[in-house]
C-alpha cells in the first residue's frame, strides 16, 4: 500500500512539474474568474489577438457559427450590466465581448462551438495578461431577448454568453479544480 501511495504522490509531482514547465498547461491552470478590472485600456492588438484565439476553436464540420460583439460603449455596457445582473462587472469594464451563435450556420452545434471559442478567448485573454469572466446568457430567454434587443440582432442569431475583459485588481489566486473522483475509467 505504501509504494502505492508513493507512486501516486511521485505521479502527481511529475505532472505538476511538467505542467508548471509547460506554457499551454500553465496558462490554462493558471486561469480563473476575474471580476474587477482597473481602467486602463485594452489595446486593440489584444483584441484582435483574443478574437483570433476564439476563431481557432474546433467546431462542428467547421461551420464556425460564432459571431463576436466587441462592446467598448459605456453606455452599453450600463444597458448591458441591467439585462444581465449576473454580469454586472460589465459597466466597470473597458472591454467587453457578446458570443453570439449564428443558427442558419449551425442550427445543432451552435452553442457548443461557441462554448469552445468562448474558452479559447479566456485562454487568450489569460495569456495576455488580461482578467475576464463567463457570464451566462442563454438559454435565459428574457436575457437572449433584451440583448437582441439591445445590440440590434437579427433573428438568427443567439447571444450565448457575455465575457466582460480588463486589466485586473488585485491579486489573482487560481483554484485547483483537479477531482479524482469524478474520473472513471472504462465504465462508471
Amino acid at each position: 500500500m505504501k509504494k502505492i501511495l508513493w507512486l501516486l504522490m511521485l505521479c502527481f509531482f511529475a505532472v505538476t512539474v511538467y505542467a508548471k514547465t509547460n506554457e499551454s498547461l500553465e496558462n490554462i491552470f493558471s486561469r480563473t474568474s476575474i471580476r474587477s478590472y482597473t481602467d486602463k485600456k485594452v489595446d486593440k492588438e489584444k483584441v484582435d489577438l483574443m478574437i483570433q484565439a476564439a476563431m481557432s476553436a474546433p467546431s462542428a464540420m467547421n461551420y464556425q457559427p460564432w459571431e463576436f460583439i466587441v462592446i467598448t460603449d459605456k453606455k452599453i455596457l450600463k444597458k448591458l450590466a441591467k439585462i444581465a445582473p449576473n454580469a454586472a462587472y460589465v459597466k466597470d469594464s473597458r472591454l467587453t465581448f457578446v458570443i453570439c451563435g449564428d443558427t442558419t450556420t449551425s442550427e445543432k452545434f451552435w452553442i457548443q462551438d461557441c462554448c469552445a471559442a468562448t474558452e479559447n478567448l479566456l485562454l487568450a485573454a489569460n495569456s495576455l495578461g488580461l482578467g475576464a469572466v463567463w457570464c451566462a446568457v442563454y438559454p435565459f430567454d428574457e436575457k437572449v431577448k433584451d440583448i437582441k434587443k439591445l445590440l440590434d440582432l437579427p433573428e438568427n442569431i443567439i447571444p450565448l454568453n457575455i465575457i466582460p475583459v480588463g486589466y485586473y485588481k488585485g491579486e489573482v489566486t487560481p483554484k485547483d479544480k483537479y477531482n479524482k473522483f469524478k474520473i472513471h475509467n472504462n465504465k462508471w
